[in-house]
């Protein structure tokens, strides 16, 4: 592992800093996370069944330090599906923050007054994220993107069921912790798998287009070659 680290170049490096699109999407959460606007609830009536269970905001809480290692190690293990995360997860944010412009949504927080670790952690992320702008869950939509990235990078199988099974405990973490709503996950895995979509169609046409001009080049050289000196 000290080898590995020592050979890394600043070159190697570089595409880290990428990460920081990401960031600044997040740093712009607060600005449209607001009660100055209208508010809707979109819900199942099953939602309405699903029980407040404070251990999942475990979970909750390690979604952000989750994406960002697993970016770090995906940025050297497979950077095709690096930079296609990059570009779906700012896409995705935008498209998430002109929906929550345009349509805020509202999910009702059960009233918190025991005083325990796991419900105190429950009520920090409450006073740090007001209950608005839910449809579609970026929690969710980020953590898909990340989960089919990983399906393209070759791992042991126990690594690859761990991460699916934190994956699946974070989307289940934003129902019982009253974060969101079914409809918010549905909708993110919907706009998760559009984007997905489309990064591969763009990358696949890039590729065509980068093999049919070295196959051009190539037979330009070959008819220099050919030429009559």
């Amino acid at each position: 592992m000290k080898q590995w680290l020592q050979r890394l170049t600043w070159r190697e490096l570089f595409p880290l800093v990428y990460m920081l699109a990401i960031s600044a999407c997040s740093a712009t959460y607060g600005l449209v996370n607001s009660a100055d606007r209208p508010i809707h609830i979109i819900k199942f009536g099953i939602d309405d069944y699903i029980p407040f269970w404070e251990a999942f905001i475990i979970p909750y809480i390690i979604w952000g330090p989750f994406i960002f290692i697993s970016l770090v190690f995906m940025c050297f293990l497979n950077r095709e599906e690096y930079y296609k995360y990059i570009v779906n997860s700012v896409v995705g944010h935008i498209i998430c923050y002109i929906v929550y412009i345009n349509y805020q949504t509202h999910v009702p927080r059960p009233e918190i007054t025991d005083d325990t670790f796991l419900l105190n952690l429950v009520k920090y992320i409450y006073s740090n994220d007001l209950p608005y702008n839910c449809f579609p869950s970026i929690h969710v939509l980020t953590t898909w993107l990340l989960m089919r990235s990983f399906q393209k990078v070759a791992m042991p199988k126990l690594l690859r069921l761990a991460i699916n099974i934190l994956c699946y405990s974070i989307y289940l973490s934003t129902l019982f912790v009253k974060q969101h709503y079914i409809p918010d996950l549905i909708i993110a895995i919907i706009l998760g798998e559009a984007l997905i979509f489309a990064t591969n169609a763009a990358a696949s046409k890039i590729k065509e287009k980068r093999a049919a001009r070295s196959v051009y080049l190539a037979k330009q050289k070959a008819k220099g070659a050919n030429l009559p000196g």
